[in-house]
Parts: structure tokens; sequence; C-alpha cells
């Protein structure tokens, strides 16, 4: 995994975050798409992920759901999930992770991913990370479902906007070294408490009849994204 170009990513937006927010702000249990734990692979290639998103008033729960695709031999592949946060996250998850739940299936079947601390550059009480670690087989040319379902708290920060707080999700496209490119990233987001949602020209985020959509076709897949919402107050939802 190129884990310089990873940080430099995550280094940007926490640039952005403590510059628009103030010191305050955090936003820990930051799920993104899986990837190979050492170098790239040859011949697995990561074909889509579709990101559903539901926002609650203090959480959200994400269901990922990954479709890998094998062009060579028989091989075994280590794999890991993200898990991040920075900013103001209150304390260092090596031996505890902040997500409020995790789990993860392959083709229908529940299984067990190993949680590995990354100790170095990240290990502080400013920022975190974490991967979730898999051994996955494949036959040859095989396609396979892998499934991620997590909850994660909501971040939050004083806004620019106005005298309160915003609050907001975070997700990090990091499927960058698998074979090939990513043909779809597909994100759906689902709020069920009424917002508004922050202005921001880097992402091209669609309003849908009852939810947002974001959408990248041909690519690399390695992008830390977020949107950022205040939540309306009972008389503004009226």
């Amino acid at each position: 995994m190129n884990s310089i170009k990873i940080f430099l990513y995550v280094f940007t937006f926490l640039f952005f975050v403590n510059a628009v927010y103030s010191n305050d702000s955090g936003i820990r249990a930051i799920g993104g798409s899986w990837v190979l734990i050492k170098g790239e692979h040859p011949s697995v290639q990561m074909e889509r992920e579709t990101i559903d998103i539901n926002v609650y008033s203090e959480y959200y729960d994400v269901i990922a759901v990954f479709i890998f695709k094998n062009h060579g031999e028989a091989c075994e592949v280590y794999m890991g999930f993200p898990e991040s946060g920075y900013g103001d996250i209150g304390g260092v998850f090596d031996t505890t992770t902040a997500f409020l739940s995790f789990s993860t299936s392959v083709d229908g079947i529940n299984v067990t991913a190993k949680r590995e601390y990354v100790k170095g550059e990240h290990e502080s009480w400013d920022e975190y990370r974490a991967y979730w670690i898999k051994q996955v087989s494949f036959k040859e040319n095989e396609t396979k479902k892998i499934v991620v379902k997590y909850r994660s708290p909501l971040g939050s920060g004083i806004s620019m906007y106005y005298m309160g707080s915003d609050k907001f999700i975070n997700y990090t496209f990091s499927g960058g070294n698998w074979y090939g490119k990513v043909e779809e990233s597909r994100m759906d987001i689902y709020f069920h408490i009424p917002v508004e949602i922050r202005p921001n020209e880097k992402f091209d985020i669609k309003k849908e009849l009852d939810h947002y959509t974001y959408i990248r076709t041909n690519w690399e897949a390695e992008e830390p994204f977020g949107i950022t919402f205040r939540m309306k107050d009972a008389d503004e939802a009226k």
C-alpha cells in the first residue's frame, strides 16, 4: 500500500478541517475502501464499490459492498479495511476501536477480521489509523462480494457559517493498489434528520428525491471524502 499517498490525502483533508473549524473539531471511526496490505496486486481488481450511508442525530450507519474480480490464477489475498480519525478525538485508539459496531462478510458468510493498529506517524491524540485485516482466497478468474457494515459517531466542529456547530461524515476512498482501476464507486447518503448541507466545490454531490449521491467511474479510488451539514432545529423542520 502506498502509505505516503494515503498520509498526504489525510493530511490535506485535516489541514482543510483545521482551517475551517476550531481546534475542538474532530471525527473518529472513518471507514473506507479495502486496501491490499502490501504492494499492488497483479490480478485482483476491485471492480466496484457501493456505499449506503444512513445519517441520524448522533451517528451514521454504513453498508459498503465491494465486488472483487481475480483476473489470474488462484491466490490468497490479505486485505485491510481502514479505520481512522483526526482532530479532537479524545484519546489514542490503539487497543479499542472507535466504531460503535463492525462486521464483514464474504459471499454472504460472516468472517472475522483482526484489527491492527498502525504505529508511527499516525500515533497521537490528534490522529490514528488501524486496519481490519482478513485473508481471502480467490480461485482462478473468480468474483467475490465482500460486505462491510459499521456504525460511526458523527464528527463535529464549530461552524464558520453561524454561531453554533456543524456535523460531518467522512469516508476514505483508498482502493488504488488493486489491479487496474475501479469501474465505479457509488455513494448514496440518506439523512433521517432535517439538515442543511454546507457547500463544497470539491465533490460533485447530486441531490436526488430523498438522498444525496456521489459517483466516480474508471478511477484510482484514492480520495478522502467528506460532507458537512447543520442539523436544523424543530421549528425549521416544520
